[in-house]
């Protein structure tokens, strides 16, 4: 079975073969984009990817002083192995409970968006961060105002992303980000209702971190088909029409019962055959992007992948 994926970026169309791609620092780190884009083509001949230039670089120049020569020549060295960027890590806590620090953030995921025609990718991409500044977790963080604050600052980034056409993508993750629950993902999208933002799907980040609940409120070490599909389903029917990336790797409930979500995709319990057909069903078609790899599995990994 091939899935074909349709973009429309800077006002053209695009089509590409199914693409599974990678997270670009779970490759390594890497001296320039060339030996990046070498590593990339070892494991996949045309792929999208996952690109958080401080982590996947070593020193790199702070996110402030990129510049249009910079991307461009990123976007060049990456194309000669067939690498394209999906998307532009600038992760940052938008709801930093220090104002000085938060605009400064802001200001350096706007000037992301400025830049990313130059590097071509297809959006720049954040989660959505905590009262803690190190975006762990904060009990208050659930706190109508600290939502309030969230809204202003996508609102604020919405400006310069409609400015220069460019795509935000905003990541979920439970329990411990202000956008924690599909709920919230859903409300954000119908209260910014926008062609330039778009959703970075983690179906693991919203796994609740007690795990998948069954029918009846209980949870499982291997949640039956039923309710990964509804799990699933939930998500898919409220945002599905705007998510632009998939991130997939896994997840299992340790002995006491909590979540482990950060294993490579096929050592876990995710049903991820049942996902992608929930896909196919409602025709979202995005690049599926890898995380936590095991490089010394990646292969077999992909072809597992590629079967379905």
């Amino acid at each position: 079975m091939v899935s074909i994926y349709s973009w429309h970026l800077f006002g053209l169309e695009f089509h590409y073969m199914k693409n599974i791609g990678f997270r670009a620092h779970d490759l390594g780190k890497f001296s320039n984009f060339c030996s990046l884009a070498n590593e990339v083509s070892q494991f996949r001949s045309e792929a999208f990817i996952h690109l958080a230039i401080q982590k996947a670089l070593q020193n790199p120049p702070k996110t402030k002083d990129y510049t249009a020569e910079y991307f461009v020549s990123a976007r060049e060295d990456l194309a000669q192995k067939g690498a394209r960027i999906a998307v532009l890590g600038c992760y940052i806590n938008p709801v930093h409970p220090d104002p000085a620090i938060r605009d400064e953030q802001l200001s350096n995921f706007e000037h992301c968006l400025r830049l990313s025609k130059e590097i071509g990718c297809l959006m720049v991409g954040t989660e959505t961060g905590s009262l803690q500044p190190n975006c762990s977790y904060d009990l208050g963080t659930s706190e109508p105002q600290v939502l309030t604050t969230f809204y202003h600052s996508i609102e604020r980034l919405l400006k310069t992303a409609e400015e220069y056409k460019a795509t935000i993508g905003i990541e979920a993750v439970s329990r411990q980000h202000t956008i924690s629950t599909v709920a919230r993902m859903a409300k954000l999208v119908e209260t910014f209702d926008s062609p330039y933002l778009k959703i970075i799907y983690d179906p693991i980040n919203l796994v609740p971190w007690t795990g998948i609940p069954e029918e009846d409120g209980t949870a499982r070490a291997v949640p039956s088909k039923q309710a990964q599909k509804a799990y699933f389903c939930e998500a898919l029917d409220a945002f599905g029409d705007k998510i632009g990336v998939l991130h997939v790797k896994d997840y299992r409930l340790n002995d006491q019962g909590w979540k482990i979500g950060d294993l490579p995709v096929g050592t876990g319990v995710l049903d991820w055959e049942g996902l992608n057909r929930e896909l196919e069903k409602r025709n979202i078609s995005v690049p599926w992007l890898l995380e936590n790899i095991d490089v010394t599995t990646l292969r077999q990994t992909l072809l597992n992948l590629d079967t379905f």
